[in-house]
């Protein structure tokens, strides 16, 4: 008689990494789906558990899990790659399976990211999906010259501006120059600010290339506030009427320094309020006891436009404060 068995899925990538938020569906033998579940951290693995009926030994029961991730592939392409969808064979109690258990292992490729060859330019690559979750092909950007004229290594930078276009798989890349500026014009099917605009409009993102060889194109065209370090590193340990300066360094998600304490892009706060106050100036944070008890330097993004899912949490912050 068929038992519920908790089934697990441990996922890897090809160099033996834990892969977290893989969507795991399972369907019965008529393809009904059956349950699903996502991938997360449990201690060093990736886990996702789900609950199946099963059977024992030689009559299990047949289910068919399909694995899916952006940017993870599960299409065998690699001799130890595994493949979706995938049959799997459920048995109660679990110690009647060849393993001894309802465990199953799914190694999925990740995507590397390309390289430039030009130790002058950076490769910028990344994907797009439309509003379903489907890769999102067809998509142009024209690609337009923001630092001319220019010269690298004798040669004038010049021209017009190129096009860029996503694949099938809703793929773009292009070498651009580090530390350039470019204006991508991003082609969009939806009038974004006017519901009743019909046609194509294109929308402009300043870009700022790093000086690396590679870089997530996604980053770059939409950044946002990732890690705030300070100079002198916190906790800090304060006397009542002590005032201290701290150095703010803020960095984007496009590998860019901004100026200053970025107080244009960053909120900073100390709460609760009557311990510490604080003060914002040009190139510094002021910091001054007013009471004993502890406090906490907190920093957020200003500008919420840009949603990022996981949430993108700024490295650095909160840093506690004493006053004694």
């Amino acid at each position: 008689m068929p038992t519920p068995e908790t089934v697990r899925f441990f996922f890897t990538d090809q160099l033996g990494a834990p892969i977290e938020g893989v969507l795991v569906r399972l369907f019965d033998s008529g393809g009904m789906f059956v349950t699903s579940n996502v991938s997360s951290l449990v201690g060093v693995d990736a886990i996702a558990d789900v609950t199946l009926d099963g059977d024992p030994d030689p009559t299990p029961i047949s289910y068919t899990a399909r694995f899916s991730k952006n940017g993870i592939s599960f299409d065998g392409s690699l001799g130890d790659v595994s493949k979706t969808p995938q049959a799997i064979d459920v048995y109660s109690p679990n110690t009647d399976s060849p393993t001894g258990t309802n465990d199953f292992d799914v190694k999925g490729e990740t995507h590397v990211i390309p390289t430039a060859t030009d130790s002058r330019l950076c490769r910028c690559s990344g994907f797009f999906r439309d509003i379903t979750g489907r890769p999102l092909p067809g998509l142009d950007m024209h690609v337009v010259n923001q630092f001319r004229p220019a010269l690298v290594d004798g040669a004038g930078i010049l021209g017009e501006g190129v096009f860029l276009r996503t694949d099938k798989d809703g793929f773009a890349q292009i070498d651009l120059f580090r530390n350039g500026r470019y204006t991508f014009l991003v082609t969009s099917t939806e009038a974004i600010d006017d519901p009743n605009l019909q046609g194509a409009i294109a929308f402009p993102r300043m870009v700022c290339v790093p000086d690396q060889s590679s870089y997530n194109l996604v980053d770059l065209l939409f950044p946002v506030i990732a890690e705030i370090s300070f100079a002198p590193t916190g906790p800090y340990s304060l006397s009542v009427n002590e005032v201290k300066n701290i150095v703010p360094s803020v960095v984007a998600s496009d590998g860019r320094l901004l100026d200053n304490v970025a107080s244009s892009d960053v909120l900073y706060s100390v709460s609760p309020s009557g311990i510490v106050s604080l003060g914002v100036g040009d190139g510094q944070l002021t910091l001054t006891a007013l009471a004993p008890g502890s406090a906490t330097l907190t920093a957020e993004r200003i500008d919420k436009s840009i949603v990022t899912i996981p949430e993108t949490v700024i490295v650095g912050v909160p840093i506690s404060i004493t006053v004694a």
